[in-house]
């Protein structure tokens, strides 16, 4: 059998070679109806893009590097949401395109630095998917000045525009903290990543700033910092058992720390409900399925992660950073009415 080639779907689709090529391209001067149809018509045939030649034509790799950290090593703590659920999300959004993505796993910031390094000098990809931001990211910095194509799961503080995606932490904390308040809570935890991260520093800002706003003393033992598991959570509430002003509520940056939370109330007789609640982000809905329930901040990975996708293969194609970010806001999910009950 003959191979099959872009003429030979162009025949079958009764269109020219060059809409063919530039549908299998994903290029947005071709209706997406007809990328469909070409797509289908590539798929019957066994067309296969001799991705070699274009190589050479263009001098791209048609892959997208994601550095990432993943779990620690020997560690049999979860720490929320899987960096699979991230990768399968990018990798959706690669999917009909001619790109692919080559997964870097790294420990730490140093490592995931040194292999960014390695990518740009070797060209080993177009772009490169990072995540993990610090407020002075100097691997923003880095690719910046490189002016290598790269999008962050996550913001900084660099002035120079690039593109991002991220949930929008310091003003779901700042809500969070404030709906507290509201119901009557004054003694609020708020548990938040390490320190380094951009995020635990938004997070904390919302915090704060909603304590101030209801002129609320903040107290600095009741922001916690530390790595997201289910053991933290826990160590977190023990620590603070015999403080004099007793916590009526912990808002966790995610639902692993929270189930530590539950379950250091279950181990020292606190009641949920009566003498503290607890709320967290909600990354893929498992919260729902604890004893009891628990009020969340929703954030869809999916939807997250598939606009890192979109957004890296628009700024290997020239897009400005500046039009390539979204933050996106967590939808709140109350599950609990969260006041205390006598």
């Amino acid at each position: 059998m003959a191979r099959a080639t872009i003429k030979t779907i162009a025949q079958k689709a009764e269109l020219s070679v060059g809409t063919v090529s530039r549908a299998l391209k994903d290029c947005s001067s071709v209706k997406d109806k007809t990328k469909q149809r070409v797509r289908q018509i590539a798929e019957e045939i066994g067309y296969v893009r001799n991705l070699d030649g274009l190589r050479l034509r263009t001098g791209r790799t048609y892959s997208v590097a994601v550095v990432m950290t993943t779990p620690t090593t020997g560690s049999h703590e979860w720490e929320g949401v899987e960096y699979t659920n991230i990768l399968n999300g990018i990798m959706g959004s690669l999917r009909g395109t001619m790109y692919r993505a080559a997964i870097y796993p790294v420990d730490d910031f140093d490592s995931s630095f040194q292999e960014i390094r390695n990518i740009v000098e070797q060209r080993l990809a177009d772009g490169i998917i990072i995540s993990g931001t610090r407020p002075d990211d100097a691997r923003i910095s880095y690719m910046l000045e490189k002016d290598f194509p790269f999008v962050t799961y996550g913001m900084s503080e660099h002035f120079t525009p690039y593109s991002y995606v991220d949930a929008n932490s310091q003003e779901m904390s700042q809500k969070a903290t404030t709906r507290l308040i509201q119901l009557g809570h004054t003694n609020i935890v708020s548990i938040n990543p390490p320190d380094e991260l951009m995020y635990s520093k938004q997070r904390q800002r919302g915090y704060i700033r909603a304590l101030q706003d209801a002129g609320i003393e903040v107290q600095a033992e009741f922001i916690a910092t530390g790595p997201l598991t289910p053991e933290f959570g826990k160590a977190t509430v023990k620590a603070l058992y015999n403080n004099d002003k007793k916590p009526t509520a912990y808002i966790c940056a995610n639902e692993a720390s929270a189930l530590g939370v539950l379950s250091a109330f279950y181990e020292l007789g606190i009641k949920f409900g009566k003498d503290a609640i607890v709320n967290a982000t909600d990354d893929i809905n498992v919260s729902a399925y604890f004893t009891p329930p628990i009020t969340t901040y929703f954030l869809p990975i999916e939807e997250t992660s598939k606009a890192l996708g979109e957004f890296i293969i628009r700024r290997i194609e020239g897009e400005p950073a500046q039009d390539l970010q979204r933050m996106v806001m967590p939808q709140l999910i109350e599950r609990q009415d969260d006041r205390l009950k006598p």
